[in-house]
Parts: C-alpha cells; structure tokens; sequence
C-alpha cells in the first residue's frame, strides 16, 4: 500500500517527515505544522525497502533522492536529528 508523505524543514534545521494514507492532500498536511516544505512525494515498499519518490501537485514540490534515507532513519529508530544541507 502507498502512502503520502510531505518532509519539512523545522525552525531548528531538523527535517521532519510526516506520512498520511492516499485520500489526504500534501497541502493539508503541509498546513497543519509551522514549518517549511521542503519536498513531497510518495511512500511505498519495494522488496522489503522504504522507497520515497513522486511530487505533489498540491504543493508544488518534487520528492529528494535523500527522503528515502530520513525516512527509513526515522522507522529504524535511529534518534540521529537530520539535517538539511
């Protein structure tokens, strides 16, 4: 199953991923936190991996080649903050 996820940049730097199931827009999702969009995109598992990729026509917004990876440190538990660079 799919999913939607928008990533946003906190007033700190930190990136914060948010998922939400397919019916939902990015740009709600997007309005509900204070913070910065910084990409979008969808979520799903390809051979047992987290795969994040696609746009959002609501926002405007492409995903990253790097979403896969925070994304994937925020379900492996990593407590690593992650960065923009």
């Amino acid at each position: 199953m799919s999913m939607k996820y928008v990533m946003l940049k906190l007033d700190g730097g930190e990136l914060l991923p948010l998922l939400f199931p397919e019916f939902m827009q990015h740009s709600h999702m997007a309005q509900s936190v204070p913070a910065t969009v910084v990409s979008a995109g969808h979520v799903h598992l390809e051979n047992g991996k987290i795969i994040a990729r696609g746009a959002s026509s609501s926002l405007d917004v492409l995903s990253r080649e790097e979403d896969t990876g925070i994304i994937q440190a925020y379900f492996d538990g990593q407590s690593v903050v992650q960065q923009e660079l």
